[in-house]
């Protein structure tokens, strides 16, 4: 409860903060959970509906593990789907677990560079990989995560 706090706390002041040209803008937060973002969630939504899928929603469990795991990855200097040691499980389906999902189908996209929602989404539909997980006929929630330029997607057919 105390991290979460601060990290609102946080979000809050960076938000409020101006920033150059030389810095990454923050995300743009909706009332849906915390870090989950609305031109996001537009974006996904917009891109299954154009390939026959149904929508995604935001799910709390999901973006607190997608944004414990980006910065996890940004704390102790690592990229990758394996966490191995990390305080929140070694793969994507334990830090999901520990954050309170108990997911049976889903998977995890991650990326690092991208400064914005349109371009790590865009990176991730060029991917065919990335393109395959956020197509998956059987998701229905997602968790977004960002910590710096490194972001995590969490899909989920249930939780």
């Amino acid at each position: 409860m105390k991290k979460l706090l601060i990290l609102c706390i946080l979000t809050t002041l960076t938000a409020c903060t101006v920033s150059s040209s030389s810095q990454t803008t923050p995300a743009q937060v909706s009332s849906a959970p915390t870090g989950v973002a609305t031109g996001f969630t537009a974006d996904i939504n917009a891109f299954r509906a154009s390939q026959g899928r149904g929508q995604l929603q935001p799910n709390a469990a999901l973006t607190r593990a997608a944004q414990a795991h980006a910065e996890d990855m940004a704390r102790r200097g690592y990229f990758s789907h394996t966490s191995v040691g990390g305080p929140n499980g070694d793969n994507f389906q334990a830090r999901a677990r520990s954050a309170g999902c108990a997911m049976r189908t889903g998977a995890e996209n991650i990326a690092t560079g991208q400064r914005s929602e349109a371009g790590v989404f865009e990176t991730w539909e060029n991917s065919a990989g990335h393109r395959r997980n956020m197509l998956g006929r059987s998701y229905t929630q997602y968790g977004l995560g960002r910590s710096g330029n490194i972001w995590v997607l969490k899909l989920s057919a249930q939780c």
